[in-house]
């Protein structure tokens, strides 16, 4: 049987707890602290991570969390950033013919 990965949202996250709830499609799901990449710091509310899925005493638990995305503000200002350093580029090389 082939494990498939879920894709959600961190909803919240206890710190002092070290748990906290996925909001997917499907509804939430909790996750523990242990399950998360440690050398990526603690998660952050609506931070994109993907998982596995894993029985947990008769309900879901996420196991084997990514982040998807660890900074997305960041991301699309650089995908802002290149795209118009792109366009610049084309302009400054049509000037000069």
């Amino acid at each position: 049987m082939k494990q498939e990965f879920y894709t959600g949202w961190v909803k919240q996250y206890n710190a002092d707890k070290g748990f906290g709830f996925i909001e997917t499609t499907e509804g939430d799901i909790f996750f523990h602290i242990s399950d998360f990449p440690a050398s990526e710091g603690e998660p952050k509310r609506n931070e994109k991570v993907r998982f596995l899925a894993a029985d947990n005493q008769g309900k879901f638990k996420a196991i084997k969390i990514e982040r998807v995305d660890p900074n997305p503000a960041k991301t699309k200002k650089n995908k802002i950033a290149d795209h118009n350093k792109a366009i610049t580029s084309e302009l400054l090389s049509n000037f000069r013919r």
